[in-house]
């Protein structure tokens, strides 16, 4: 099996130093961020990642959070205001804030699992600033991986929290003929993009309640024989997709018109084949979406 991209189940996270309150080292390093985006150096034609001594940031008032250990390294990250960039601007230099999805070709996998695990955090750490229970302030706690209402008589404690998600390709596997698959499709200047369809799993869901009202909701279908394939953290929205691929009975379909405009029933040669001509567009290289469509064509272009 294939490791999913912003996945990387061998890093370590360190768990048991989170509790710890520790002195400064010269091993302490932090990746920062601006506006969700990550600071990174360009050398030459290639793009590094900034790891700054933690140190150097002490004369600014920021709340770091612990992300693990790598290479004996420990590694920190942080989420910068406009206030923090302007006083640290002269080490700000040689490089610039990216989008981690602008460098998904660039990043090796476990880089990019690294980022995904910081934006999720730093992004969780901006809107869990007040307590939910009695509205005060919170602060960080636990090295970033908690935060704790700062009134005493309250003294919540929150963590972060993830939105589960169902991401599914639906296929029709007649007695005769080539299987197919139904993929969401938009009309673009040069084709048509499309990808497999996907949504959030509600309180008192399981994950094959979730599949199978998400599929009777944006294009009418009942899905049977499902099966689970993989997950993939997905930090830009706090989700853990869960892929699956799941069978209709017959080709029927109907799009709800709202999240779903248009779809479209393909074969793994016609999808090969128009790819191939660049008239249709998948879902983005990072993405379960691309990896569900792409295993599937594999598995029955012959």
């Amino acid at each position: 099996m294939k490791k999913q991209y912003y996945s990387n189940p061998f890093f370590d996270r360190d768990i048991e130093n989170r509790r710890v309150s520790s002195t400064i080292s010269a091993n302490d390093v932090l990746i920062i961020s601006f506006q969700h985006k990550f600071y990174f150096f360009q050398e030459k034609e290639r793009k590094k990642l900034a790891l700054f001594p933690l140190e150097l940031f002490n004369q600014i008032s920021i709340n770091s959070s612990f992300l693990g250990v790598q290479k004996d390294k420990k590694i920190w990250t942080a989420e910068l205001t406009e206030t923090n960039v302007k006083s640290v601007s002269e080490i700000l230099k040689g490089g610039r804030f990216y989008d981690i999805r602008d460098l998904a070709d660039q990043l090796a996998n476990e880089q990019a699992a690294l980022l995904a695990y910081a934006l999720g955090i730093n992004k969780w750490h901006q809107i869990t600033r007040f307590c939910g229970v009695c509205g005060t302030d919170t602060k960080s706690w636990e090295n970033g991986h908690s935060r704790k209402c700062k009134k005493p008589e309250c003294s919540k404690v929150f963590y972060p929290q993830i939105s589960p998600a169902i991401i599914v390709l639906i296929e029709y596997r007649p007695k005769k003929g080539k299987p197919l698959c139904l993929l969401n499709k938009r009309k673009i200047d040069s084709g048509y993009m499309c990808s497999t369809f996907a949504g959030f799993v509600e309180i008192g869901e399981s994950l094959e309640d979730a599949v199978a009202r998400e599929m009777k909701e944006e294009v009418n279908v009942d899905v049977i024989n499902l099966c689970y394939v993989d997950s993939q953290p997905w930090s830009f929205s706090s989700s853990l997709m869960m892929g699956f691929v799941a069978e209709v009975a017959h080709t029927i379909f109907e799009v709800d018109g709202e999240e779903i405009k248009d779809a479209a029933w393909f074969s793994a040669k016609e999808i090969d084949q128009l790819v191939l001509k660049n008239e249709l567009i998948l879902s983005k290289p990072d993405s379960i979406a691309r990896f569900l469509i792409e295993t599937w064509v594999a598995n029955n272009l012959n």
